[in-house]
């Protein structure tokens, strides 16, 4: 059977072994959030215990360790929760990306009636949304012509933006605390912190692992775990981005372009370049269209990341 992306769930005080969780604990293989509407629930998320009541909520993340330790009789809440390259694109269009390490420091919040009433809402529409765009069986699908259905998914895709900036609001006056990340979570953004001042000059996984004093195995694993995105292509699409900009906003030579981002040779850069876009850097800059399965999420978060640290210094 195939596994929903996005999965909906009210629990009520008879569920029994909560996400598997009940009676040890599991690694969360998807990020969401559970919304407590009634009763209490005493859980741990990687070894750190919260005690959730009525009108709170929790953000749990992919790869966490979530453990139930007890719950009340007249529980009531809702569960949503997505694969990781689901949820992480919304996410990257939506907030900035260390934004999400203050979540991860302080995931339990408790919400106002109103904030709850308007989460409950976009929950509700969503789940309405989500049954027409999960159609997919040929008889069903054939209820449905072609426009309708594209347009269902796409209501589905805007409502989940808008169910994410509504519990972002939950976050939006929690400040960073004095308290330590996860060791995973820490490695995680000192290697951004540090690829966006480096990235031109170093290359090399290898470097930002020697930083940190870590094997580059262990480091990649890591920031594929925490991230969905190796290091290495953290770094290229750094160098790409930056690449892409100045062959579009500049009259810097190729040549230029390439010791700016400190290549080996010209040459060097634009296979570099062409492999990555099936361009080279020339009919790139002559606006000729790239055929290319990337991530513009992804890529937009590194725009960003890197326009942010630009402006810091006054570029």
């Amino acid at each position: 059977m195939k596994e929903e992306k996005v999965t909906i769930k009210e629990l009520e005080g008879g569920e029994v072994d909560i996400l598997n969780a009940e009676y040890g604990s599991v690694k969360l293989n998807k990020t969401g959030f559970f919304l407590c509407k009634e009763g209490t629930v005493t859980l741990t998320i990687d070894g750190k215990e919260y005690s959730m009541s009525q009108n709170s909520i929790i953000v749990y993340f992919s790869y966490s360790e979530l453990r139930i330790i007890n719950h009340s009789s007249n529980l009531r809440g809702t569960l949503i929760g997505a694969n990781l390259e689901t949820i992480q694109p919304m996410l990257y269009n939506v907030t900035n990306f260390n934004a999400l390490f203050v979540i991860k420091q302080a995931p339990l919040q408790v919400v106002t009636e109103q904030q709850c009433h308007a989460l409950c809402q976009y929950i509700s529409l969503l789940k309405n949304v989500t049954k027409k765009a999960h159609m997919e069986s040929m008889d069903q699908a054939e209820q449905l012509n072609k426009p309708v259905l594209e347009i269902a998914r796409k209501q589905a895709e805007l409502l989940s933006y808008a169910l994410i900036l509504e519990v972002l609001q939950c976050y939006a006056n929690v400040t960073r605390s004095s308290e330590s990340l996860s060791r995973k979570d820490e490695v995680l953004q000192k290697f951004v912190s540090t690829l966006y001042r480096h990235y031109r000059k170093e290359h090399e996984v290898s470097y930002y692992a020697d930083r940190q004093f870590l094997t580059t195995r262990y480091f990649s694993t890591i920031i594929k775990e925490r991230s969905g995105k190796s290091p290495s292509l953290w770094i290229a699409t750094a160098l790409l981005v930056d690449a892409r900009n100045m062959l579009k906003n500049t009259n810097m030579t190729i040549k230029e372009i390439s010791d700016q981002l400190c290549f080996p040779n010209q040459s060097y850069f634009g296979k570099w370049f062409k492999n990555l876009t099936t361009l080279s850097p020339l009919d790139y800059r002559k606006g000729k269209a790239e055929v290319t399965e990337e991530d513009a999420n992804f890529t937009d978060v590194i725009q960003r990341g890197i326009n942010h640290l630009k402006n810091e210094n006054g570029q």
